[in-house]
């Protein structure tokens, strides 16, 4: 077999049957290069040459797409036809007589004229190192190129069922056998790419506010805590400045934490955060000129106190400038009544509903002439 890859130079006026001469030297050039499994080869060829002609097609109208791809149907019927014969020949001859090539004589254009009856002239072979490209029409040699190409990808698909790999060398076809303990230096490893790793949610698992402040999360909810006028003492101090407003946030949990949106404590957070207890004055103790004691009852009156309750701040990712305050324990909760989270000396104020039955929460006021006392609330 010539080592030159050639194409088909004709004339459509003189040939009416081109395509089918053309199509039928192609794969039958391309079929004889190999010798394992003919027969599957050629299945292979055929199915990719019908898929390869279809996609490139999408130029012609109907009627040129209906007349090229019949044309690929006769050449295939011819080349089979062909292949069969030569097969059988091949295994009745003599081992010299069946080594020699019958593709470049007779063989393509006999059969084409076996199966239509009507006899033809093959058409000249030209190498395409020696042959200008301008001596064909545009189509015509783009037709040759694109038949080329989808002949040669079969072979190289119909090449694992032989069990070779047919690479080009210039313009030469050189077959590649597989790795063996002899030949394992040819053999390419091929990396199989891996899929990328599932993208990590960012997102941290409850809602994140729009708006800067400070955000109570209960029952996954957001509340915004509002600062009381009066500033947090010193936790040496036991008792605030009387608070006379009652709390504006309620939450129906006591399981709750805070998301703190400030942009002062993006870079200078504290590690921890108190939560300190605003008892109620249920009471107050007065004594009149003749030092009588009377208790008065007392509503609308709380104090801050310096018991308190210790969280841990820790970020929130993807959000630099937010933080997230939670007990350390996570089964703690806080009991029912008022409560300020402190920052900076800035109270943030929250009830937590329910019954108060935490003695803390409830006191009384002592108003003597040397000042007024505070003390727990006395059991009744």
């Amino acid at each position: 077999m010539k080592s030159e890859i050639t194409t088909i130079e004709h004339n459509e006026l003189e040939s009416p049957h081109a395509q089918e001469v053309e199509f039928a030297l192609l794969l039958s050039r391309l079929i004889d290069t190999v010798k394992q499994d003919p027969e599957q080869l050629r299945l292979t060829i055929y199915d990719f040459a019908r898929t390869k002609l279809k996609n490139d097609l999408s130029w012609a109208d109907e009627s040129e797409r209906q007349r090229l791809l019949g044309s690929l149907e006769t050449a295939i019927r011819g080349v089979e036809k062909f292949s069969i014969r030569s097969d059988q020949l091949h295994a009745l001859s003599p081992p010299a007589l069946a080594a020699q090539p019958a593709l470049l004589g007779d063989g393509p254009v006999d059969a084409l004229n076996d199966y239509d009856g009507v006899a033809r002239q093959a058409p000249e072979l030209i190498d395409i190192s020696a042959k200008s490209s301008s001596s064909a029409a545009p189509r015509r040699g783009a037709m040759a190129s694109t038949l080329f190409m989808f002949a040669f990808g079969g072979l190289l698909a119909g090449s694992v069922v032989a069990g070779s790999v047919y690479v080009m060398r210039g313009n030469r076809i050189q077959t590649i056998k597989p790795a063996t303990p002899q030949n394992a230096s040819l053999q390419t490893s091929v990396a199989i790419p891996q899929a990328p790793p599932p993208a990590q949610d960012s997102s941290p698992g409850f809602p994140i506010p729009s708006d800067y402040g400070v955000y109570a999360l209960n029952e996954g909810k957001l509340s915004e805590l509002e600062i009381l006028p009066e500033q947090v003492p010193d936790k040496r101090v036991a008792m605030s400045t009387p608070v006379t407003q009652p709390s504006r946030t309620t939450l129906p949990s006591n399981r709750v934490k805070f998301i703190v949106y400030r942009r002062d404590l993006a870079s200078n957070a504290p590690e921890r955060v108190d939560i300190r207890i605003v008892a109620q004055v249920k009471r107050s103790l007065t004594f009149d000129s003749k030092g009588k004691a009377t208790f008065v009852p007392v509503s609308d009156a709380w104090n801050i106190r310096n018991i308190s309750h210790e969280f841990r701040v820790r970020p929130v990712a993807g959000h630099p400038e937010m933080l997230l305050i939670q007990a350390e324990n996570a089964d703690f909760v806080l009991p029912a009544g008022r409560y300020v989270l402190v920052l900076k000396s800035q109270g943030y104020d929250f009830t937590i509903g329910g019954p108060v039955t935490d003695p803390s929460q409830c006191l009384e006021r002592t108003e003597a002439a040397n000042g007024t006392f505070y003390s727990d609330c006395q059991k009744s």
